[in-house]
């Protein structure tokens, strides 16, 4: 990522590392932020979740539990933890484009 793109997503995070609008969205941006956050080399089962969890959130408004992700993605919560070890929120969440989720630390 070349300093003018770090520049660029610095300035589309809040506090947290979370996006503070959805809209500026894209694949790059979210592997941008998985390295940030130590998480990957994304593959296939992290965007699996990824997708999913940006689709329900603009479906409903708020991110799917865990439970939820897991029956939709086919995969075990183990394997859901395994992928996110930071955790669904700061993990898939943000990675999703999601914004910080209330009561997440």
């Amino acid at each position: 990522m070349s300093e003018e793109q770090t520049h660029a997503l610095d300035a589309n995070l809040d506090g947290d590392g979370f996006l503070k609008t959805m809209s500026g969205w894209n694949r790059s941006m979210a592997q941008a932020l998985a390295e940030r956050n130590d998480i990957g080399p994304l593959n296939d089962d992290h965007w699996k979740i990824i997708e999913y969890v940006k689709a329900y959130f603009e479906a409903h408004a708020t991110g799917p539990s865990v439970v939820k992700i897991c029956k939709a993605t086919g995969l075990s919560r183990e394997k859901v933890c395994e992928l996110f070890p930071c955790g669904v929120a700061r993990g898939a969440y943000r990675l999703a484009g999601l914004p910080r989720p209330s009561g997440c630390l």
